[in-house]
């Protein structure tokens, strides 16, 4: 009988000891990993739970959508063989939790950190870290909070550097840098015993890199800038990781001196400039028009023995396009030969697309003639970004005649170069030729998309060619196509706005007693065109359905709502949405209270027309030049003169002027 067990067992023996040598030598992939597993789970022995530990651990940390679901599964299979067999440790049961908070199943992290508990085992921070890091990754920090201070001391568990910087990483990806700031101030200056004990804690350059990155990432540049002085004034000096944050925010704020002042720094420090820091600052400059300035720090860049990456060429040949220096250009291109980097299509693509974005299509049309005589071919992309860099700044003519220089190119003009160029003679008011278009991308076998017939449909119905559009949207119903909410909307709105509100109306309903998922503008369209109507209680029905398909009112919606209820003198019904508006955190925009206030005014409720004003002038809003005609119109009436002190002081001007 023991001659039999030996092999399996002297197998095991074997199977722990590779496994741990390869967990040592970080060299255990995902897939060594899986067999290793299938080897050793049929012939292991209790002890061999830390060999099982380090391949689950493995698994679990490999990149890849589903490498902590494997590792759970396998988790599953090794609690089947038996819990005698291998019985799961503290170590164990943490990576099962970290799994299930990467695999976004918090629920059943905590439910396994309950069996920790259960166990007795004693409760350590590197579970409880996995736990935090789950809530701060499903945005619940501040329950994250309540675990790092309420929690981990009443478990006898001390929380360590990690614990903080995790919760500190979940404020900074809210937006929150302030309170992460105030628990930085916790761990370091806790007189009032608010932390839980936390002795030899200290923050480190991972503590401030966190901090200084949610700060660049707001573009609290002044803020950041604190920070870093109080890093240093701790003693604790910067990293790279530390000084790219900096440097990349100011130069990526165009503060050009602030940023470098950090370059400077960083040498005063013993840290040498690297690939990201020059690329920063060279591209910063090239968006400022200093271009001359850029290719000075290229080539110091150069000298240093720092080898620029195809980033940086980038960036210095947008910005010597956009002073027309074609003759360096292509000596650029020469040294990117030079350090082997081989420039194609998509790097022309880019530089291309950021030019035309800024209405530079001249400039972009001399960059695909210079790819042509480098001998890189421009592509499908190449040609769809010059068209929609002359429809962009409304040179119809020439984008349409790429299509025919796509044809000679051996390219075919795909359904993106007709929507782009449809686009282009709708906004144009040209309504004819995009029909013709459309037409001829049928002809052209070039399968329409949605895209193509929401603007086709918008454009006939803004160009009031209604028939045509009706017969258009009938047709798509008919042929099966799936319209989006973008199409209803264009629909609707073109149906109300050529009379036909009964038909809009009936589509809404339609659309509301379907799974259909509207959206907030669908909602605003048929408020509109009922109360222009007449039809104030389908109006008012449409208003309350809102919440019941998941939805909240937007500013729109409640300006339409408000100044009907004004208009009907129904104020103090005006006056409490209004209230609930503010409550449910919809903020009232100027377009609305310039509105409001001319809407109250024409029925003479001065009181209410001057709280909006107040709330206008909170806001730093500007009247609207029709809001300020009301005002001198109507204090210039005897009747409402006395009223002028009603309003907020800035107003009381108007009491001489209407004299």
């Amino acid at each position: 009988m023991s001659r039999r067990v030996t092999p399996a067992r002297d197998r095991c023996l074997e199977l722990e000891r590779f496994i741990a040598g390869r967990a040592r030598s970080g060299s255990l992939g995902v897939d060594d990993a899986l067999k290793l597993f299938d080897e050793l789970l049929p012939i292991a022995r209790p002890a061999s739970v830390c060999a099982i530990n380090n391949l689950l651990n493995a698994v679990s940390r490999a990149r890849g959508p589903s490498t902590s679901a494997l590792a759970v599964s396998r988790f599953n299979r090794m609690a089947r063989a038996s819990s005698n067999k291998v019985p799961p440790d503290l170590r164990t049961y943490s990576i099962l939790i970290g799994c299930f908070c990467r695999i976004g199943r918090l629920e059943l992290g905590f439910a396994t950190f309950g069996l920790i508990l259960k166990t007795g085992w004693r409760v350590e921070a590197i579970v409880i870290n996995q736990l935090l890091n789950g809530l701060c990754e499903a945005k619940r920090v501040g329950e994250a909070m309540d675990v790092l201070l309420q929690r981990m001391p009443e478990f006898g568990c001390t929380p360590d550097l990690f614990s903080y910087n995790t919760i500190l990483k979940g404020f900074c990806n809210e937006k929150r840098a302030q309170e992460a700031l105030e628990l930085l101030r916790m761990m370091t200056d806790d007189r009032d015993g608010s932390c839980p004990p936390n002795v030899g804690i200290q923050p480190d350059v991972t503590t401030y890199s966190i901090l200084l990155n949610g700060y660049a990432s707001k573009g609290d540049l002044a803020d950041m800038h604190d920070l870093l002085d109080l890093m240093v004034a701790n003693g604790i000096s910067p990293n790279h990781r530390v000084s790219n944050i900096v440097f990349c925010a100011y130069s990526k704020g165009g503060m050009i001196d602030e940023a470098m002042h950090i370059f400077d720094q960083m040498r005063q420090h013993g840290l040498s400039p690297n690939v990201v820091n020059y690329g920063a600052l060279i591209d910063a400059l090239c968006k400022l028009g200093r271009v001359d300035e850029a290719m000075l720090k290229f080539n110091q860049m150069i000298n240093e023995g720092v080898t620029p990456n195809i980033i940086v060429f980038t960036s210095l040949v947008y910005g010597l396009c956009t002073v027309d220096k074609w003759r360096k250009v292509e000596e650029l291109f020469s040294e990117m030969l030079n350090q082997g980097i081989h420039p194609n299509a998509w790097f022309f693509n880019t530089i291309m697309c950021n030019l035309c974005r800024e209405g530079r299509v001249m400039e972009t049309q001399s960059l695909i003639d210079l790819m042509v005589r480098l001998g890189v071919r421009p592509d499908v992309i190449s040609y769809n970004t010059l068209i929609d860099g002359y429809c962009l700044v409304g040179r119809m003519e020439e984008a349409m005649k790429l299509l025919d220089v796509m044809v000679s190119a051996g390219l075919k003009p795909d359904v993106v170069a007709y929507n782009t160029l449809l686009h282009g003679y709708c906004k144009a008011g040209r309504i004819d030729d995009a029909v013709r278009l459309f037409k001829e991308m049928l002809s052209n076998a070039v399968t329409p998309d949605i895209i193509t017939y929401n603007t086709i449909l918008h454009g006939l119905f803004e160009s009031g060619r209604f028939s045509e559009a009706k017969e258009l949207y009938l047709n798509m119903i008919k042929s099966g196509a799936q319209l989006n909410i973008y199409t209803y909307n264009i629909i609707l709105n073109g149906l109300c706005k050529n009379n036909s509100v009964d038909d809009a109306f009936k589509m809404f309903q339609s659309l509301c007693s379907t799974n259909f998922q509207l959206d907030t503008i669908t909602f605003n369209i048929m408020i509109d065109a009922l109360l222009k109507s007449g039809r104030k209680e389908d109006a008012m029905d449409s208003f309350a359905a809102i919440s019941a398909h998941g939805l909240v009112p937007d500013a729109v919606t409640y300006c339409l709502v408000t100044e009907h209820l004004i208009k009907e003198g129904l104020l103090d019904e005006f006056d409490n949405l209004f209230l609930a508006m503010e409550k449910s955190g919809c903020t009232p925009n100027s377009g609305m209270l310039n509105a409001i206030v001319r809407r109250l005014l024409h029925r003479g409720e001065i009181m209410r027309a001057g709280a909006c004003l107040s709330k206008i002038n909170e806001k730093n809003f500007l009247l609207e030049a029709s809001t300020t005609s009301l005002l001198l119109s109507v204090f210039s009436r005897e009747e409402y003169r006395h009223h002028v002190k009603s309003l907020p002081e800035k107003y009381h001007f108007l009491e001489e002027i209407t004299r």
